[in-house]
């Protein structure tokens, strides 16, 4: 992959959008029209369950 190519490829990188939103290089209407582009990948969800059910998230370890 050229430098160019991969410079291009983290313009739309999650932990990179805002800081370009803030520093100018890119815009909220070209990061959702490269969002709106991108294929539906639903299909490839795969749901899972935990095996222990009476886990409570609100205790502590």
């Amino acid at each position: 992959m050229s430098l160019d190519k991969a410079m291009k490829n983290l313009k739309f990188d999650k932990r990179l959008t805002e800081w370009y939103i803030n520093n100018g290089q890119l815009t909220r209407e070209e990061l959702e029209a490269h969002l709106k582009s991108l294929p539906d990948m639903g299909h490839n969800v795969e749901l899972s369950s935990s095996d222990d059910d009476t886990h409570d998230e609100t205790q502590e370890h």
